[in-house]
This record gives C-alpha cells, sequence and structure tokens, in this order.
C-alpha cells in the first residue's frame, strides 16, 4: 500500500469508527440521570446537601442553562469573601464534572438519540449512508486528481528536480513547487467529487452539514499533510532541509501525521455532532477525551522522536558549536511542550465543564503557530540566503585565494630553507635572535556560535522573530489582545523587548562590519617574524591599528544608549544619573592624572600615525614589535621572547624601524694588496646577478654596490657594501650576501684580513736573545697585544657611517 493511499484511509477510517460505534451500538435514552443547571447553582449557594429534584422536575437534556440560578449564584458572590467565592467555584466545578462524567454511559445512547431527531428518515442509519457516499465522491475525485499528478504535476516535478541539490536555495523552490501542485490536487479533488455530488443531494440541513464536514475534514488533513511533508521530506531525502536520517525523517512524519490525523478528524467529528443538535455534556465529554489522546499522542512522539528533534534543531552540530537560541531551544523544548500540552488540555477541559467560551483552541494553535512559523521561518532565510548568494560566493573565493596564498607562501619558505641552509649551519638563531624557519600557525574554525557575517546577522534577526512572532501568537491565543493594551504590563514589555532587539542588531552590525574592515586589512592577529631585530614585515595599515579601538568605543556606546532608553522605558529618571557619572568623572580626572596623560598620549600618538600593529620600534629603554593596543598602554614583543607593556605617557622618544625601507651595510676586510677596482666591479656584477634570485631578488629595492675603501687599520683595509630592501627582509637577504660574497672572493683569489698587532720590543734587537722570552715578557706582550685591540674599538664606533 502506497503512502499516498494510508494518508487518505487514516482520516477516514477514524470518521468510519466514530460513525459506526455511534450508530450501531446506541439506543434511545430513558432519561436523563444528571442534574439541570438551576440545581447545581442551589448546590453551590445553598450546599452539597440538599436533595436534587425529582426526575419528573428535571429540565430536557436540550433545556439550556437556568439563568434565574447563575443570578442566584451571582447575587451570592457579591456578598462573599474570595475564600468563599473559590469554595463555591470549587463546588459548582465538582458539580459540573460529576454531572458529565456521570453521562459517560448514556454517551452513545445521547448520540443515537440525536441522530435518530436529526435524521430526514428518523433513523441514524441515514447518517452512516451519507458517510459513505461522501467518502465514494471524494474517490472518484481523487481518481481524477491521481490522472492530474501522473500527467501534469510529475513531469513538472521531474523537470524541476535536479541530482544533489545545496542549501536551502536550491531545495525550498522545489518543495514548494511540491507543495502547490499537491493543493491544486486537492482542490481538483474537492471540485470534481461536488460537481458529481450536486445532483444526488437532497436540500436538507443536516445532511449537508454531515457532507460539508466530512469534505472538509478531508481537506484540511490533506493540507497539512502536504505541509509536513514540506517540512520534514520523508520520502525525498536529497531535497530534505532539516538534517535527520531517512529512518528518523519517516519516524517523525508518521508521528506527525497520524497526530493531526486523529486530532482534525476528532475536531470535526465534535463540531458536527454540535451542529446536529447533540447535548453539550456530549460534546464536552467527545473534545475533552479527544484532546486527551492528542496529548497522549504528543508525549509519546517526544519520547520517540525527541533525539531526532534536537537533531534538527542543532543542524546536526553538537550544542557547543549551535548558535545559542538553537542550543537553549534543544534543551528546553521537550518539557515546554509537554507542560504546554497537559496545562492546555487541562484548561480547554475546564472551560468546557464549565459552559465557558473556549475562543481558539489552544492545541489547534499550538500546532497552527508552530506550522506557520516553520514555514515562515523557512522561506524567510530562503530569501536571506537569496539575498546574500552573491556576497557568499564573493567570500567563497577570498577565502580560496587566501588558502592558495597560504600553499604558496609555506612552498617559498621551503625554497628559503633549503636556500640558506648551508648558511644557518643547523643554528637555532642568529645575533639577531632569528629562530630559523617559523611554521604558519594553523587557523582555528570559526566558532558557529560567532557571527561573522551580516548573513549570519540576518539568520539571527529571523530566528529572533520566528521566536518572538510565536509567543507573541501563543499569548493572544491565551489571554486575547487586551493584554498588550496600551498601558497593559505586556505593552510595556514589548516596548522593553523592542528596545533590546535594536539594540542587539545595531551592537551586531557595527560589530560585523568594524570586523569586517579590520579583517580586510590584515586582521587582529598581526603575523610576526620571532627574532628578527628591527623586522616586523607584515605591519598593520594605520586602519588596523585604529579600528580595535574605535570598535570598543563604539560598542560600548550603543551598550550604554541601550541601558538609558530601558531604564526610560521603566520610568527610571536618568538626569540624576548623568549628572552623578559626570561628577565622578570629573573625580577620576584628577585622581588619576598619570590615567588622564596616558590616554591622552595615546591619542596623538596614533593620530600622528607613530607607530602601527606589527611594527619594530624602540623608546630607549625597551624595543620590539607592537603587538597590542589599548587604551593607555601597548605591548612590545621583544626579538628574544620578552614581552613588555610600556604605558603611552611614558614615551620620551621613538624609533621606528618598518617605514618605507631599510639600508643595510656590510664591512669586508680585506689585504692591502686587493685590486679595490676589481671588487667594485665584483660586487656590482653579483647585485645584479641576485636580483635575478627567485625568492630574495623581489625583496631588493636597490641592489648590492660596493661603497669603496672608508677605513683603513694595521692588518686590513674596510670595504663597506650596501643594499636596501623592505622592513624586515634585510635578515634573510644579508645571509645569501654573506654567502655569495665569500664564494665569489673564494674563486677570485681575494683574502680576507685577519686581525694582526704588532709588539716591538727594543731588548729582543739583541742577536744573543734572539728566539729567548721568558714568560713574563709573554705575558706582557699578550697584554699590550690586547691594549691595543681595545683602543681600536671606540675608533670603530666613532667612524663616519654615512
Amino acid at each position: 500500500m502506497t503512502p499516498q493511499i494510508r494518508n487518505l484511509l487514516s482520516p477516514i477510517l477514524a470518521l468510519i469508527c466514530a460513525f459506526v460505534l455511534c450508530v450501531s451500538f446506541a439506543d434511545r435514552a430513558a432519561a436523563q440521570s444528571a442534574a439541570d443547571y438551576g440545581s447545581i447553582a442551589g448546590a453551590a449557594a445553598g450546599g452539597a446537601g440538599d436533595p436534587p429534584p425529582a426526575p419528573s422536575e428535571q429540565p430536557a437534556a436540550d433545556d439550556g442553562p437556568d439563568i434565574a440560578a447563575y443570578g442566584q449564584v451571582a447575587e451570592t458572590y457579591k456578598a462573599a469573601s474570595a475564600l468563599e467565592m473559590t469554595q463555591q467555584q470549587v463546588g459548582v466545578f465538582r458539580q459540573k464534572t460529576r454531572r458529565i462524567f456521570g453521562a459517560t454511559g448514556e454517551y452513545f445512547e445521547r448520540i443515537g438519540r440525536t441522530l435518530d431527531e436529526a435524521s430526514p428518515t428518523g433513523h441514524r442509519g441515514y447518517f452512516l449512508g451519507v458517510l459513505l457516499f461522501t467518502l465514494i465522491l471524494l474517490a472518484i475525485g481523487r481518481a481524477g486528481a491521481q490522472i492530474y499528478a501522473l500527467y501534469v504535476a510529475l513531469p513538472v516535478m521531474r523537470r524541476l528536480q535536479k541530482p544533489n541539490p545545496v542549501g536551502i536555495v536550491e531545495k525550498l523552490p522545489v518543495l514548494a513547487a511540491r507543495v502547490g501542485l499537491q493543493i491544486l490536487g486537492v482542490l481538483i479533488t474537492l471540485v470534481i467529487a461536488v460537481a458529481v455530488g450536486s445532483g444526488f443531494y437532497q436540500e436538507d440541513e443536516a445532511t449537508l452539514k454531515t457532507a460539508i464536514a466530512i469534505a472538509s475534514a478531508f481537506a484540511t488533513l490533506q493540507l497539512i499533510d502536504v505541509l509536513w511533508r514540506m517540512v520534514v521530506s520523508p520520502y525525498l531525502p536529497d531535497y530534505r532541509i532539516p538534517t535527520l536520517s531517512d529512518a528518523e525523517a519517516r519516524r517523525l512524519y508518521r508521528w506527525l501525521s497520524f497526530s493531526a490525523h486523529f486530532g482534525v478528524a476528532t475536531i470535526f467529528f465534535a463540531v458536527w455532532l454540535k451542529e446536529v443538535g447533540a447535548d453539550e455534556e456530549v460534546i464536552a465529554l467527545t473534545r475533552i477525551g479527544a484532546s486527551g489522546v492528542s496529548v497522549l499522542l504528543v508525549l509519546g512522539l517526544i519520547r520517540q522522536c525527541g533525539g531526532a528533534v534536537t537533531t534538527a534543531m542543532l543542524g546536526g552540530a553538537k550544542r557547543s558549536e549551535a548558535t545559542w537560541i538553537a542550543a537553549i531551544a534543544s534543551l528546553l523544548w521537550r518539557p515546554v511542550v509537554a507542560l504546554y500540552m497537559v496545562f492546555a488540555w487541562a484548561e480547554m477541559s475546564y472551560r468546557l465543564i464549565m459552559g465557558l467560551e473556549l475562543g481558539v483552541a489552544l492545541l489547534v494553535g499550538a500546532f497552527t503557530v508552530l506550522l506557520a512559523g516553520i514555514v515562515v521561518y523557512a522561506v524567510t532565510i530562503y530569501v536571506i540566503e537569496r539575498l546574500f548568494q552573491r556576497a557568499r560566493a564573493i567570500r567563497a573565493a577570498n577565502v580560496a585565494a587566501v588558502r592558495a596564498e597560504r600553499l604558496e607562501n609555506e612552498a617559498d619558505a621551503a625554497d628559503i630553507r633549503d636556500a640558506l641552509r648551508d648558511v644557518d649551519d643547523g643554528d637555532d638563531g642568529d645575533e639577531e635572535g632569528g629562530a630559523g624557519p617559523i611554521a604558519f600557525r594553523a587557523e582555528p574554525p570559526p566558532r558557529r556560535r560567532e557571527m561573522r557575517t551580516f548573513e549570519d546577522l540576518a539568520r539571527r534577526t529571523a530566528s529572533l522573530f520566528a521566536l518572538g512572532a510565536g509567543l507573541y501568537a501563543m499569548v493572544r491565543v491565551w489571554f486575547g489582545a487586551e493584554v498588550f493594551a496600551e498601558g497593559a504590563p505586556l505593552d510595556t514589555a514589548q516596548d522593553l523587548i523592542d528596545v533590546m532587539l535594536i539594540g542587539y542588531l545595531a551592537f551586531h552590525a557595527a560589530r560585523i562590519w568594524m570586523d569586517q574592515k579590520i579583517e580586510q586589512e590584515g586582521g587582529y592577529d598581526v603575523p610576526a617574524e620571532p627574532g628578527d631585530e628591527g623586522g616586523a614585515k607584515a605591519a598593520a595599515s594605520r586602519l588596523a591599528t585604529i579600528l580595535p579601538l574605535f570598535r570598543s568605543f563604539v560598542l560600548l556606546v550603543i551598550l550604554v544608549s541601550v541601558l538609558l532608553i530601558l531604564l526610560m522605558k521603566l520610568g527610571v529618571n536618568i538626569a540624576p544619573l548623568l549628572g552623578g557619572a559626570g561628577v565622578v568623572g570629573l573625580a577620576i580626572g584628577f585622581g588619576a592624572q598619570s590615567l588622564v596623560r596616558d590616554i591622552l598620549s595615546g591619542v596623538f600618538f596614533l593620530s600622528d600615525d607613530a607607530f602601527r600593529k606589527g611594527e619594530y620600534i624602540d623608546i630607549g629603554e625597551v624595543k620590539g614589535t607592537v603587538e597590542k593596543i589599548s587604551l593607555r598602554s601597548f605591548q612590545l614583543r621583544h626579538h628574544l621572547g620578552a614581552l613588555n607593556t610600556v604605558p603611552f605617557g611614558e614615551i620620551k622618544h621613538l624609533t621606528n624601524f618598518s617605514r618605507d625601507w631599510v639600508m643595510m651595510k656590510l664591512p669586508l676586510r680585506l689585504t692591502y694588496d686587493t685590486d679595490v677596482d676589481k671588487v667594485r666591479k665584483l660586487i656590482k656584477k653579483l647585485g645584479e646577478q641576485l636580483l635575478e634570485h627567485p625568492t630574495e631578488g623581489p625583496k631588493f629595492v636597490q641592489p648590492l654596490k660596493s661603497q669603496g675603501v672608508y677605513m683603513m687599520e694595521d692588518s686590513a683595509m674596510i670595504i663597506r657594501v650596501k643594499f636596501m630592501t623592505r622592513p624586515g627582509d634585510q635578515w634573510t637577504t644579508r645571509k645569501l650576501v654573506y654567502q655569495e660574497i665569500r664564494s665569489l672572493f673564494a674563486k677570485e683569489g681575494i683574502k680576507f684580513a685577519h686581525k694582526e698587532v704588532t709588539v716591538r720590543i727594543p731588548e729582543l734587537d739583541d742577536p744573543a736573545r734572539e728566539g729567548q722570552i721568558s714568560h713574563q715578557e709573554r705575558t706582557a706582550i699578550g697584554a699590550a697585544a690586547r691594549r691595543a685591540l681595545d683602543e681600536d674599538t671606540p675608533a670603530k664606533a666613532m667612524a663616519d657611517d654615512r
């Protein structure tokens, strides 16, 4: 049996069972055993011990409440205390409960008598024939709809479907088209059934009401089934939007479908009983019993399918990775739904027993709000995804480009390690503290709780609106529109919620915009090169340096503004608060002058663009790479690893080593017999060759050049070479330059000079003492050489460095 046939038969079987039970087993009631409304009211007013009236004095089953008795109860309530009124209400409820449930044994008898009276033939079996004839008409209409489905709907769906759809943008249009085609099929079924049956039904009110109730129940059940198929997609897994397995989706669909079929069938049955003239006790028993079974079905659904629903709420992720709305909903939905269903059933039963107006059915209203909310939320998410589809594609392309660039950088780093392996000689560092090759840090995966784009904010907004609209609708269902009237408590609560929602959106919109700008400028964390003195190849831009501080200020302003508006909505006079805040701020300003100095100094340093995040600076006592900037201080990471926190007010002077370019000058000690002109030509040619180097060549701003001889020493002449690079590139380039110069000079026969100190001792000029040097004389000679070297060091420091 196909699922479509099972869906058609389930409501029909429910209606057939109800009719057969009523028609086959009901006999005419001899007399009514329950007391009338007047006796109940009298019992409540005068006491439970008064004897009931004689059976001959009891009103007929169709008589309404005794208005005079209700007036008597009302007059008694005026003079009674609150406790006495509560006792009287409990007494009335007890008496009515006994009367209604006391009629349980006569339930089928009363229905049978009502059907006999409403039947045109005077016999209850007439309605069984109407039921069967209406079902035959619906079956004829269904056959016509099957032809439409086979030759129209099915080809359309095959053209719309495509393999492996991705996202709600590709899935929802197909699901919506299927819903539209199935609703059209239901309309075709009803039109054919009405057209065929219009010539058979006689002009009898009870007959028309019965046929309309059956057709309406059929249409409602089909519509609910179509919508649940759209939400769960039990037999169309490729287009299933919730994160559910096939088994979970089908089990959930069966429970939802059966619960809806039973509830709708029994509701229409109770409405039909009322239309054909059944008494209030029968209708109350029908609705109380059917609603109780519906509540049990919902509790069974929670038990059997709770895990699947929780998984769908979390989107298949862990609770810690989901949004806070989904995480809270996944924890609370089971007890909340269970308590709501039980409480709604109890409240509806109380109203039915007391004869009060039901208003909107609480159980049906909850399911209607839930289904409508799911559909509207899905449509809203579809619109959001369509609007942000282009931005999502651009973001994916940017991520792919960043990943490709990272892989390229890793390959370049490997080439540099291979090229400089001979120079490094296995060292872990150099005189600048270089730590050798640094592995690229893996970026942590983005947390799902954090909104990173405006699309995420739009999704969160849609979730909040869906949640708020659902709660608003449920409050309206329970308490009516007057709870939101002007001056009511919920009116003020609604204003507070609106202010918090607007503040929430403004806060996250500003945060996301500034975070994206910071990300475009290089991000919060600027990767530095540990160990490279004067480095900072990846210094942040000026905007990336200032935006984090501006971000904190703007978000703080939004939070304070929202808080003040909330206090105003609550009726708090904020003028004294603002005045007190001004006085406190003035006192803090006088008492913390160093703090004010640090903040103002930081404002001026940043406005002057003296340094940025990631740049290498020297402020006299400490130096290092700027890692973090706050309102009153900043942090410097020394190239050896130490982290120094410096208040802005402590800066006397500042040297920035990371701007524009860096000139590197290297001294070479050569022997006096070296051809200086030859060295100049060789260095020039080497500089041209280095420009073609695959990794280091692009780093040169100016090529390697010789500055000639700039100093003469006792044992060597000093020739200096220079080159210019970007800040931070000079260290790896210097290693390559030293390596190539050494190889070139060895090839050309140019020798490096070693330091020599000549110590002349006149006493050793005597030929008789030649080769005879005592220990004391050797010590004196070494001390003289040491003094000569020490005296030479200040001279080098004072040398011209131009």
